[in-house]
């Protein structure tokens, strides 16, 4: 059913496209034999005023047949069909043609902000400005805030959501900045010191993503080790309260007395368990309390190693990246140190561990130079295994890869993969009015696009890995699907972020596409006559031939990130 949503997702956005050269063909006097939904044989329609209006047998998006369009004609094609031949296409004159043409590309950047101006007038799922986690030595540990805290307000200034609260935040230039929270039902105002004018939510130490209610569990002479308690096991209930996820049952902890009912799922099924605190046993922590958990030996899986990489990473600037033979590749500096899966980090060089991050800059600042020509320095590495601290000295290995963007940088990795999942936490709804929703939605797609075409731009700069920037309707579908589990909002926003890309890509001035086409009609307007027929069928092939091998290109990447996962 979810894919069945990914082709309806398609079939929209192609004929949304060519709903658009319709419209204006019909409004330009063009004769439009042809106007079909879908592709192939044709199923049922109805003839109107001289158009077929067809449904065809592949629903997969649909075209449009106009007389006298033959890219390598002169317009008289279809005379004979003709009551006037003006109506013939390359009869009009040259600025309708390159109306016509354009139009298919305007309907699929003007349909998002239909869609989005839409989505928030219908309440925009937002996540909630409740804190997912606190990093340590920022403004906001240093001032008291907790996870699970409610944003309310920001300088007596009501927040309804994380992105107003974010937004309050960047916005304030100069001084103190006071926050009110609530916390266990009552209202708290904190002051933050920001470090500069205009600190993001982060800066402040701030973050809305927050673990799953998994949990890792590092003693097993812990009261969780010996309540059963394993890595892996999701806390569904803590006496008798529902948890969500981490921030949840840390707040339900903070409240809790000397015994604890949980109600656990893992690999034994779901199952009821009693933990009973342990004034003998402490857990191992470094400066300060990991959270209220300490007390019961219960962790973040955040902490833990998932996975380590026997071998490193193959480049990540070239197409055959992934594809080198594993036994080619140097091993990973933590399959050589001998660093497990289930290991809690603890410190590195005697820095404390409180988060992934802490690992990920602890490892970012082991690096000496730039570029090609960086090494990282040695470090040494404590984890906790079974209830031991464990000392491990190794030395990180400078890799190419590219972040989320795709952009290419170099960075020192030890070859390990964080456990647990995350969740951004509650989602509250947030209304719009008429011109409010449209005016943010043609914000978001005027910034949208203009991201595209900055990753196009980098994409010919080769600052970003062609790989990770495209891809084909095998993406599509897999995107498609999993949006529409995550529901109709969701797959909503995917149609209007898929609709702008097929508009920007369809005006690129490659032949072929509605840009290559624009492009010569745009020549012939200057020099008043078109190109020759041998130019232009020329170009037509070598169009062809471009698409061609784009087309096997993403596909070849969809296949790779199908079967990595």
């Amino acid at each position: 059913m979810y894919y069945l949503s990914a082709v309806a997702l398609i079939a929209i956005l192609v004929f949304i496209h060519e709903f658009g050269h319709f419209i204006v063909a019909k409004f330009c006097g063009v004769h439009v034999p042809v106007f079909s939904f879908g592709f192939g044989r044709r199923l049922v329609g109805i003839n109107i005023r001289g158009t077929d209006y067809r449904i065809s047998a592949l629903p997969f998006g649909g075209y449009v047949r106009m007389a006298g369009a033959d890219p390598f004609g002169y317009g008289d094609e279809d005379d004979d069909e003709l009551d006037d031949p003006s109506q013939a296409f390359l009869r009009r004159p040259v600025w309708q043609r390159l109306a016509i043409m354009a139009a298919g590309p305007a309907f699929n950047l003007a349909l998002p902000v239909v869609v989005f101006a839409v989505l928030y007038m219908a309440g925009e799922p937002s996540p909630a400005a409740q804190v997912g986690l606190v990093y340590r030595d920022t403004p906001a540990h240093e001032a008291g805030v907790l996870t699970g805290d409610l944003v309310t307000e920001v300088e007596g200034q009501p927040v309804e959501n994380w992105r107003e609260f974010s937004d309050k935040v960047r916005d304030h230039t100069e001084g103190p900045l006071t926050i009110t929270l609530e916390r266990a039902g009552a209202p708290l105002s904190i002051s933050l010191e920001p470090e500069a004018p205009g600190d993001s939510v982060y800066a402040l130490g701030l973050d809305l993503m927050r673990p799953d209610a998994t949990v890792g569990v590092d003693d097993p002479s812990s009261p969780a080790g010996r309540a059963g308690l394993q890595t892996g096991d999701r806390i569904e209930v803590v006496n008798g309260e529902a948890i969500d996820d981490f921030v949840g049952l840390e707040v339900a902890l903070r409240s809790a007395t000397d015994t604890l009912s949980l109600t656990v799922s893992g690999e034994e099924g779901e199952r009821e368990v009693t933990l009973s605190q342990d004034p003998g046993w402490s857990a191992r922590t470094a400066d300060d309390p990991l959270g209220p958990g300490d007390r019961w030996g219960i962790s973040s899986r955040w902490l833990f190693v998932g996975k380590v990489s026997e071998s490193l990473p193959g480049s990540g600037g070239g197409l055959l990246a992934g594809c080198t033979p594993q036994e080619a590749l140097p091993p990973s500096p933590a399959s050589l140190a001998g660093i497990e899966p289930g290991d809690r980090f603890y410190a590195i060089d005697g820095q404390a561990v409180y988060a992934w991050s802490d690992v990920l800059r602890l490892v970012k600042d082991s690096m000496q130079g730039e570029g090609e020509r960086a090494t990282a320095k040695a470090v040494t590495v404590e984890l906790i295994r079974a209830g031991e601290l464990v000392r491990l000295d190794l030395e990180p290995k400078v890799i190419e890869d590219t972040d989320e963007r795709g952009q290419y940088h170099f960075r020192p990795i030890l070859g390990v993969t964080r456990d647990g999942g995350s969740t951004m936490g509650p989602v509250v709804r947030t209304y719009y009015g008429p011109l409010a929703a449209t005016q943010r939605a043609t914000e978001e797609t005027v910034f949208i696009a203009g991201f595209i075409l900055e990753q196009l731009g980098k994409v010919v700069t080769r600052e970003v890995a062609v790989e990770k920037t495209f891809g084909g309707p095998i993406e599509m579908m897999r995107q498609g699907a999993q949006a529409a589990q995550r529901g109709i909002f969701e797959w909503a926003r995917l149609m209007g972020l898929l609709s702008i890309s097929r508009g920007i890509i369809n005006l690129l001035p490659v032949p072929v596409l509605d840009g290559g086409q624009i492009l010569f009609y745009a020549v012939e307007g200057l020099r008043g006559r078109p190109l020759s027929a041998a130019i232009r069928e020329r170009a037509q092939q070598v169009g062809v031939l471009f698409l061609v091998l784009l087309m096997m290109m993403v596909v070849v990447f969809d296949i790779h990130r199908w079967v990595a996962g």
